[in-house]
């Protein structure tokens, strides 16, 4: 494909004659700097009103449109379009931009997570400015506004947003009804079963424009406003990273993994972490600063408390039964177990050596 930066300005200096509707034009999709400005904006620095700005616009637009000018737009059109065909008939604006951005700035496509510089990034801007006027000429797009469930969004399908609503709406439901994260493929070969052609690219952008549903660091799908897809803070991450880990971890560890996995680009620190985890129910210590989740079955409380409802559910045991029910339930000393059983207020050893509980 053209470069189309190169080619839109180049089509702006030979449809557009007034020198005015050229900088509104360059001014209005962000040809000059990159950054799209504001109708007001605009105004204020020709001393009209924002109404006289949207006529010059949309004559200068219309310049565009016309049929000659258009057919030189229509080898970037055609890519474009093949690139939404591609992706279910709709993206995301933001993605569909950055998706594109390659054709002036080829490692970008090659490297995602590369760091740009400065000149790269001017470029990238510069040609997005480019992508998104042709978007905006080309028949075959049409634009929807951000709502309340879609973030904006490119089609050249309104049959497709319908699917694409329809989908989310159900994969919602899902996860209200399950309440536990989803790996891709799961949920891939889930809307199988109701959208047989669906691909996984289609199913991919429609997930990506959607506001309720999103992924988390470690590729699991969920309700976007689930601690463990959008964590809110230290206590958050740290569910995060001891659920994907899936056996307790040093409050020290916790850190690591959290800075490790860079979960919300800001950097933990250990004293924050140890202080906001002894706060949570979601937490048990199970040992000094080792942490695990309560939902693994492992009980708050003192070690005495932890032996009290053992015996509660089990009844009597011996000493050797004892310490191995507890340390399935922390991680200490078997001293530290034998010195709690010597509580003889709350412990009661008999003639064949089992413990129960003192009755009161």
């Amino acid at each position: 494909m053209i470069n189309p930066y190169q080619t839109m300005s180049e089509l702006i200096e030979e449809a557009i004659s007034n020198q005015r509707a050229k900088d509104v034009i360059a001014r209005r999709f962000g040809l000059a700097t990159g950054k799209r400005e504001t109708l007001e904006e605009i105004g204020q620095s020709y001393g009209i009103t924002r109404e006289r700005v949207r006529q010059i616009e949309e004559g200068g637009l219309k310049a565009l449109s016309a049929p000659k000018i258009l057919s030189y737009l229509e080898p970037t059109l055609e890519y474009i379009k093949s690139h939404l065909q591609e992706h279910g008939d709709l993206r995301r604006e933001e993605t569909l931009l950055n998706d594109l951005a390659f054709v002036c700035v080829p490692v970008v496509a090659s490297q995602n997570n590369i760091a740009v510089n400065t000149k790269e990034k001017n470029e990238i801007s510069l040609c997005q400015a480019a992508l998104y006027l042709s978007l905006v000429l080309g028949q075959s797009f049409t634009r929807e506004k951000e709502d309340a469930k879609f973030h904006p969004l490119w089609t050249i399908n309104k049959k497709s947003i319908v699917l694409a609503r329809k989908i989310i709406d159900y994969l919602a439901r899902h996860f209200n009804k399950a309440a536990e994260t989803l790996e891709f493929k799961e949920l891939y070969l889930r809307l199988k079963e109701i959208d047989k052609n669906i691909t996984e690219k289609a199913l991919a952008s429609y997930i990506d424009a959607s506001k309720n549903i999103d992924s988390n660091k470690f590729g699991q799908y969920g309700l976007s406003h689930w601690p463990e897809i959008y964590p809110r803070g230290v206590r958050d991450k740290a569910y995060l990273v001891l659920k994907q880990h899936g056996e307790p971890l040093h409050f020290r560890e916790i850190t690591e993994k959290i800075n490790e996995h860079n979960i919300d680009h800001k950097r933990a620190q250990v004293e924050t972490v140890h202080n906001e985890l002894i706060k949570d129910f979601r937490f048990v210590l199970i040992g000094r600063g080792v942490y695990a989740l309560s939902n693994w079955g492992y009980i708050p409380g003192t070690v005495s408390d932890v032996i009290v409802n053992i015996l509660e559910e089990k009844g009597f045991l011996t000493k050797e039964e004892i310490l191995k029910e507890v340390l399935g339930k922390r991680m200490i000393k078997e001293n530290t177990i034998l010195i709690n059983l010597q509580n003889r207020k709350i412990f009661n050893k008999d003639v064949e050596g089992k413990y129960s509980l003192r009755k009161s």
